[in-house]
């Protein structure tokens, strides 16, 4: 394999991933580009080089959300919008956020919208986590979570249970690598 798979991709091919079907294409693109939006946002600020002019209406009170949670959870960032590669398993992983809370390292994903899938998310946080151990042993994260910001300016922070995802996003890289093995003749 020469090109590394993502780790969404893996999911959505295994049927693990969030289910979008039902959702109008239009309403799709302005989700992905409130996303987008958000997260360059969350990483100019993270970084300090925010220029508030870039925060427009229609992002505005997710962004309100996200510094809120930071005021309010102590949160500290390491790292926004990070590449992770699993050395072993050969996937990439693009984290939103490694930082400190409670004195322990993890790993955020930011939600926009007013429902999240906690079992897809789950599964994507836990192949983030894997790729960052395995490449980083003495910087380890010991959890995962998803920050799940709402149009109302508010948020809500869910703790994911990263024993519980690891092996089921193990099992859909085997998958993944079985239907994509090229076959070798002896």
């Amino acid at each position: 394999m020469t090109d590394r798979p993502r780790v969404t991709s893996i999911l959505a091919e295994c049927g693990l991933g969030p289910d979008f079907s039902r959702v109008d294409s239009a309403v799709l693109e302005e989700a992905r580009a409130r996303g987008c939006q958000l997260h360059a946002l969350a990483e100019a600020h993270a970084y300090s080089y925010l220029d508030e002019a870039d925060i427009t209406p229609p992002v505005a009170p997710y962004f309100s959300a996200y510094l809120k949670f930071l005021a309010e959870s102590g949160h500290e960032p390491i790292a926004s919008e990070l590449e992770v590669i699993h050395p072993a398993w050969q996937y990439v992983g693009h984290l939103d956020r490694v930082g400190w809370m409670a004195g322990r390292r993890g790993i955020i994903d930011y939600k926009t919208g007013e429902s999240v899938d906690l079992r897809a998310a789950g599964c994507q946080l836990a192949g983030y986590r894997l790729a960052w151990n395995a490449s980083r042993p003495t910087e380890p994260v010991d959890w995962i979570g998803v920050l799940q910001l709402k149009a109302d300016g508010t948020y809500r922070y869910h703790d994911i249970p990263h024993a519980e995802h690891e092996p089921v996003f193990l099992a859909a890289c085997v998958i993944w690598q079985a239907r994509h093995r090229k076959e070798t003749t002896a």
